[in-house]
């Protein structure tokens, strides 16, 4: 839809419900934080078991959080939710809507390793690419790069009531990238097996799901590698567990 045919009415009303508007005349940019909008990420059982075997955990940063769990055979899965804080569509001549991208930003994953650690944060969906990026963080640092690839997706129902955006979609056949691959395995401290297991594994599906209903704002603020600082407790009880190794090693000695 051509932002020129909105008369300054209606574009008064874009800027009051948070819509941006893009130097492409049929792009359309929605800010969701104030709307009911979220990503789920379901891990499949395959690859859920792949990473508890190289003992790799999952915890939730920012407004991300664990919404529950899906049960497959014997494994129990946890699932992840990932706000949903921007949407960009395209609207033809012909009035038929499709997604560009979507963002999570401000939500992030923790996976630790044993003392590694590292954060997937600001994910944000591409359509044109197939697929998922994210910033990945660890040790101080944060490079942005392509994490998942995606080739299934279930009919999408989008639409436009005026201003108001829906929206619901399946993402699946989830796959790292062999960049995503080699820096998972580099950082977290695993071998080659690694690689071998992961590359090529379907690790489950992401699920898009906007409303029109009112949740309160949620906070789009970007994450950043300080998120994954530890708590001052952590400290403590690292620094305690130091100094009992080192006590250990003078009475050994003596």
């Amino acid at each position: 839809m051509h932002m020129q045919l909105f008369n300054r009415g209606g574009l008064a009303l874009a800027a009051a419900l948070g819509f941006g508007v893009s130097t492409s005349a049929s792009a359309l940019s929605l800010d969701t934080t104030y709307l009911q909008a979220n990503s789920t990420l379901q891990f499949s059982a395959s690859a859920y078991n792949a990473t508890n075997l190289l003992d790799i955990s999952f915890s939730t940063m920012g407004n991300a959080y664990q919404s529950g769990s899906v049960t497959t055979g014997s494994t129990s899965v946890p699932t992840f939710v990932l706000p949903v804080t921007n949407a960009d569509v395209s609207i033809g001549w012909n009035l038929k809507i499709s997604p560009n991208s979507g963002e999570a930003i401000g939500s992030g994953l923790l996976l630790t390793r044993g003392y590694a650690q590292l954060g997937l944060a600001n994910f944000a969906i591409d359509y044109t690419t197939d697929k998922v990026y994210a910033d990945v963080m660890w040790g101080g640092k944060s490079t942005n790069m392509a994490v998942y690839s995606f080739t299934e997706q279930t009919d999408l129902k989008i639409g436009l009531n005026g201003l108001a955006l829906t929206m619901n979609q399946t993402l699946g056949n989830l796959k790292l990238t062999g960049q995503a691959v080699d820096t998972f395995a580099s950082v977290l401290g695993v071998d080659d097996v690694f690689k071998g297991v992961m590359t090529g594994l379907n690790f489950g599906t992401i699920t898009i799901d906007i409303k029109t209903a009112l949740r309160k704002p949620i906070s789009d603020n970007p994450l950043t590698a300080a998120s994954m600082v530890p708590e001052t407790s952590t400290y403590v009880m690292m620094a305690m567990g130091l100094a009992g190794i080192a006590a250990l090693r003078r009475s050994k000695r003596a």
